[in-house]
């Protein structure tokens, strides 16, 4: 008998997290200290000696750590945001490229900046070209670039050279 549907061929070229090639990378294990997950493609700061969460305002450059990536392991809720799910642990991509959604306009080779936001929740862990105010407000990242242009919310590749 054949398969009657309901399976997809055809599959998204990228998504939010995913590495985007066969470059060297590296992620590092983090815990979502929060209480509510984390959507992969945004980017982190440090938490204590072993934990990741979404940036606030007063988070710096210095405490960047990566891009939550995207994990097929993990269990969810349908309710739930599909990321790193609170109170467990995570892969936090510190070098790679890798896919993210564009806050605004970008092009390839222009300079990376973190959202932080004015404290508001609403941009916190985006990604942008330009330093932005309020809840748009950015810090940039060294050693970071985008790699692909791309408009405002699409998928566009990011380029990470940070440590970890």
């Amino acid at each position: 008998m054949p398969v009657q549907g309901g399976n997809a061929i055809n599959h998204g070229v990228a998504y939010a997290g995913m590495v985007a090639d066969g470059e060297v990378s590296n992620g590092v294990s983090k815990v979502n200290k929060g209480t509510v997950n984390i959507a992969y493609g945004l980017g982190v700061v440090s938490d204590g000696d072993d934990g990741a969460k979404l940036p606030v305002a007063a988070s710096t450059a210095a405490q960047f750590i990566g891009v939550v990536k995207r994990e097929l392991n993990r269990a969810y809720t349908q309710a739930d945001v599909f990321g790193a799910v609170a109170k467990r642990d995570m892969t936090v991509e510190t070098m790679a490229s890798i896919w993210v959604t564009a806050r605004v306009a970008v092009a390839k080779d222009d300079p990376v900046y973190l959202v932080v936001g004015d404290g508001t929740g609403t941009n916190q862990g985006q990604f942008s070209n330009v330093v932005g105010a309020a809840a748009t407000l950015a810090v940039l990242i060294p050693n970071a670039k985008w790699v692909s242009t791309a408009g405002a919310g699409a998928l566009v590749k990011i380029s990470l050279k940070v440590g970890g």
